[in-house]
């Protein structure tokens, strides 16, 4: 028993040390940034090369591939059942029918019944799949998927602040993506008195009601569009530290429902005990007629200023936070 023992541990070693072999020698990811998680994915085995010699790190990734590679990380029991998609025929029917039973996609979510297997996938089609995986669909639902794949740390921003939501993801992207939705994070809190783009982006992603985007303007600016739009004009709020005045500038320019509450989750972040009374504020001052030096509110929360001004079209509310 003992040999027949050691024979099927150094089968199993042999086997491991194999698979260890053929994802370290990807001629076309050894510089790559995903080389690490790469090599672990197919190392654990859900994902593979092409062939021994490539894995195609920059390729584009199909809706079905990344569902089973989904699939397969979280170690899913497979279910072999119809789905209401009318082209669920082939190698993917089993993880589609998987994918619904564990309600990481639904169908009213894609057009006429179907699937769409072949269709490259894009970022916030991950966003909705991971977060789902990771039993955070109602958080995702309230706050939007983008926004809580961020916060848990399953994908990370542009350089200019965006999400990418409608990029087609990479299979390199995807490995790293299924990789962190593997592991539970805590969401990042922002810093107290936010004061590079980077922090104060950080803060807008993190409010419980943002579910657009946001982008990186000139000198420390964040551009805030509340649709999730690629229109620039749907940036209707800003918000940017002024070192020399040392204080937090908040521009709104559309008083919407949306902007309004997006407001007072801000507004919290600087006045934790009396944030309703700045919000009461700030409101007061959204509802002026523009009347030159009647148009503004000049006070103290919590020790911090606040300084509230209508513009003169009679739209825009421009907030300033005091350290």
């Amino acid at each position: 028993m003992k040999k027949i023992g050691t024979a099927f541990l150094l089968a199993a070693l042999l086997i491991g040390s194999q698979q260890a072999l053929a994802a370290a020698a990807f001629a076309d990811t050894t510089t790559h940034w995903a080389k690490a998680p790469i090599e672990a994915a197919v190392n654990q085995g859900w994902i593979n090369g092409y062939d021994s010699k490539t894995f195609k790190p920059n390729a584009e990734i199909t809706r079905a591939e990344f569902l089973k590679s989904l699939v397969a990380a979280k170690k899913y029991t497979l279910t072999d059942a119809d789905t209401p998609f009318t082209d669920d025929k082939g190698w993917f029917r089993t993880y589609i029918a998987t994918g619904l039973k564990q309600s990481v996609i639904k169908v009213g979510e894609y057009k006429d019944n179907l699937f769409d297997p072949n269709a490259k996938i894009t970022r916030e089609e991950i966003a909705r799949m991971t977060v789902r995986a990771m039993g955070k669909e109602k958080e995702g639902a309230a706050w939007g998927y983008l926004a809580v794949a961020k916060q848990v740390g399953i994908m990370q921003g542009y350089e200019d602040g965006s999400m990418g939501g409608e990029r087609n993801a990479t299979r390199a992207e995807a490995v790293v993506m299924i990789t962190n939705s593997l592991v539970e994070k805590e969401a990042p809190q922002p810093v107290a008195y936010p004061k590079t783009k980077e922090q104060l982006n950080e803060l807008v992603q993190s409010l419980p009601s943002f579910k657009g985007t946001t982008t990186y303007g000139h000198n420390g600016i964040v551009l805030i569009n509340a649709k999730g739009s690629d229109n620039y004009f749907d940036n209707t709020i800003a918000i940017e530290y002024s070192i020399d005045l040392k204080v937090t500038k908040i521009i709104v320019s559309e008083p919407t429902a949306e902007n309004k509450t997006l407001i007072k989750e801000l507004l919290k972040n600087y006045y934790e005990n009396s944030f309703d009374k700045a919000y009461a504020s700030y409101i007061k001052v959204d509802g002026l007629k523009f009347i030159e030096g009647k148009n503004s509110i000049n006070t103290k929360y919590d020790g911090r200023t606040f300084e509230a001004y209508k513009a003169n079209d009679n739209k825009g509310v421009v907030i300033w936070i005091g350290e």
